[in-house]
């Protein structure tokens, strides 16, 4: 079963898709940075038996976005993703978060950790830390950006040219993904096509969290937690290592092949596998 659902958080209306058995363990799942819900429907046909919330979160898919100056913090994700679950009236749930949704998952499950069953984490373990050296002008840079944005959206005649962003982007996509998720990206104009996708997404963040305070969410989380890493993804084994350390209840570390959307471009069926093991 696959049907969409409307929330309201903060003034604005969040997406989502509600998948699986209704009657199943809850799940959560939070999709990467400038993606969107439907980055999870390969990996959701593998786990019918949940009753599984993949939402468009705020700014991204076919979510709204915040009113003129608001800013996208990682940290207020934790709220988001409170007032998210108070929405589908979920008092405890299973988190699965991919990338910036990963690193929003951890910070929430440090935060509220009675309200989270298990944490399963794909391609992140909190957000980017931040040097304290650097915070005077990475502000000054944000309120710069502020000050100038535009909102309006560039119209291209072809959706061939934003599958293509996508492939051709940092974070690289088979074709078959980048068209999934353009389904939830774009929208049509009597003109072409448009990005739905806030811009202010990609603004420089005001503040990130120096590493002593995202340690200190790391330690706070009660529940098991799964760790899914991408031999070719974002982060080395170290880095993930230094983290690792501080999770009270580790679950498993799984090092896999494939790139940093592996859970829609690799052994989708082993990640469900595995995480269908861990939630039991």
């Amino acid at each position: 079963m696959e049907k969409e659902i409307t929330l309201s958080i903060k003034g604005i209306e969040i997406h989502g898709m509600q998948m699986g058995n209704p009657e199943g363990e809850p799940v959560l799942m939070l999709h990467g940075w400038l993606d969107n819900a439907a980055s999870f429907t390969p990996l959701s046909a593998m786990l019918n038996d949940y009753n599984l919330v993949a939402v468009d979160l705020p700014g991204h898919g076919l979510s709204g976005h915040f009113p003129e100056h608001s800013h996208y913090h990682f940290w207020a994700g934790i709220e988001d993703i409170e007032l998210i679950l108070d929405q589908l009236a979920w008092q405890h749930c299973h988190l699965v978060g991919h990338s910036m949704g990963a690193a929003m998952a951890t910070l929430y499950a440090g935060t509220f950790p009675d309200r989270v069953k298990t944490l399963t984490l794909i391609e992140a373990i909190g957000p980017l830390a931040g040097d304290a050296e650097g915070t005077p002008d990475r502000v000054a840079q944000a309120i710069e950006q502020m000050k100038n944005h535009n909102p309006e959206q560039p119209v291209k005649p072809d959706l061939n040219v934003f599958i293509q962003a996508r492939l051709n982007g940092h974070l690289k996509l088979s074709e078959d993904s980048a068209k999934l998720i353009m389904q939830r990206s774009v929208y049509e104009l009597n003109d072409g096509y448009s990005w739905r996708n806030d811009k202010r997404l990609r603004h420089t963040s005001m503040v990130r969290l120096p590493e002593d305070f995202i340690v200190s969410f790391i330690k706070n989380i009660g529940c098991p937690v799964l760790g899914i890493f991408a031999t070719d993804g974002l982060f080395k084994e170290t880095h993930i290592a230094k983290r690792w350390q501080y999770v009270q209840n580790p679950y498993s570390l799984l090092w896999m092949s494939g790139g940093h959307h592996l859970h829609m471009d690799g052994d989708v069926r082993r990640i469900a596998q595995n995480i269908k093991d861990f939630i039991g």
